[in-house]
């Protein structure tokens, strides 16, 4: 059996996502597609639009075979850590033999040739990066900015070097890139695939189109989710209707208190523990969130050239889940990660028995979670769950029943959704 995989957060699961999975299976020829999707927060730094069973939910429904967990640990982090987590655990089955992943520009040769260029990091480009660096510009930035000015004097050669000068404008091409670099360093055996994003207005797709971001600012707008109805596959609409009608989107004012109160209620050392909390941020932040009652203020007045928005909402985020550095530099120095959290299966005989060859345990019954336990790493991305669970519940209008129904507190002795 082959699986191809899909890193993703699917927030919420859209039409685009059902023509990514379509077409994910159709060109990697695989027989299964494996979804590893963030849980109930997101790599903006923000809480998802609705939790991470729904959401697993309407992947299953709509192409995929099984959607296993990201640990919160690593999917509320950088481009970095988030493709580096993706692929580690991808690459502990033995039976994934793709990974595929969207991109705005669909060129998997100039995707490669630039994932190439950052994996080794030829002595030119590091001392472009260095000059960028000094001028105050990110470590990020510094290598985007190099790209282009390597490419002009004609020291690194590129099939299209048009396209590669501009290809990381873009935050899916950003990704995309991430994840072959990770695919390189790590000497991963899978093939990377990329499909191009399909636009608003298209004509290549018979159903209606709209980015993520559009579809969650109509949620939380209209309150009316039959607005975006035409948006979702129809088992993905009534899977997500159903859920918000029993309880509520996460409140983002909640949210922002709840951040500027850790803020302001922190000491200097305690932040300093967290991950991307580095050139005394930690000072800003506390100051800031003493001074601001509103969080978007607080957020624009935190952010620089060297910690744009997005930053700043992530390690905020790092900093209420208490998600530590060391243990997030640990991903680097461990071939897989100790377990794998299995959110939805199909109940196929197949992918049921190709799932169990994996290098990390995979948790699908409470035998699994008590053998997971033994490893400290595994305690440690464990707890980190529950915390950020019983923070995703504290946002929503739920009553204790719904909330023990939804597994939404603590939810890693739950039993996965299976499709029979």
């Amino acid at each position: 059996m082959s699986i191809c995989a899909v890193i993703c957060e699917f927030n919420p699961f859209h039409n685009g996502h059902k023509y990514l999975l379509e077409k994910a299976k159709e060109i990697s020829g695989c027989d299964f597609i494996m979804c590893i999707m963030g849980g109930n927060f997101t790599q903006r730094g923000e809480p998802a639009v609705v939790d991470k069973q729904t959401r697993a939910k309407m992947a299953l429904e709509n192409g995929a075979d099984i959607v296993v967990q990201m640990p919160t640990y690593f999917n509320s982090t950088n481009a970095e850590i988030f493709a580096l987590a993706g692929v580690k655990i991808a690459s502990s089955f033995k039976d994934v033999t793709h990974l595929c992943f969207g991109s705005e520009s669909g060129d998997i040769t100039t995707i490669k040739e630039l994932a190439t260029l950052l994996a080794t990091e030829p002595p030119v480009f590091k001392e472009q990066i260095r000059k960028n660096l000094n001028s105050g510009y990110s470590l990020g930035v510094s290598k985007m900015r190099a790209i282009p000015e390597v490419i002009n004097n004609k020291k690194v050669i590129f099939t299209n070097p048009d396209a590669a000068k501009t290809l990381l404008n873009q935050p899916n091409n950003i990704l995309a890139v991430e994840y072959v670099q990770t695919l390189i360093k790590q000497k991963s055996h899978i093939t990377p695939i990329t499909i191009k994003l399909v636009k608003h207005g298209s004509n290549e797709v018979n159903y209606a189109i709209s980015n993520a971001t559009s579809i969650r600012k109509s949620i939380y707008e209209s309150k009316r989710i039959y607005n975006i109805h035409k948006f979702l596959p129809p088992l993905a609409y009534d899977a997500l209707a159903e859920t918000l009608s029993k309880c509520s989107v996460p409140n983002l004012k909640t949210f922002g208190a709840l951040a500027l109160y850790k803020m302001s209620t922190s000491n200097i050392y305690s932040l300093q523990q967290n991950y991307d909390v580095t050139e005394g941020i930690e000072n800003r932040l506390i100051q800031l969130a003493r001074e601001n009652n509103d969080y978007d203020t607080f957020i624009e007045l935190c952010s620089s050239k060297r910690f744009s928005v997005s930053r700043i909402k992530r390690i905020i985020l790092n900093c209420m889940l208490d998600i530590r550095a060391e243990f997030v530099q640990k991903l680097y120095t461990t071939d897989f990660l100790p377990y794998v959290k299995v959110l939805a299966v199909k109940d196929k005989n197949a992918i049921l028995s190709s799932i169990k060859e994996c290098k990390s345990i995979v948790i699908m019954r409470k035998q699994d979670v008590i053998l997971a336990k033994k490893d400290e790493y595994a305690k440690v991305l464990m707890y980190t769950e529950d915390r950020a669970n019983a923070l995703f519940s504290l946002l929503l209008d739920i009553s204790k029943e719904q909330k023990q129904s939804f597994n939404i507190v603590s939810d890693v002795y739950s039993k996965p959704i299976i499709e029979k």
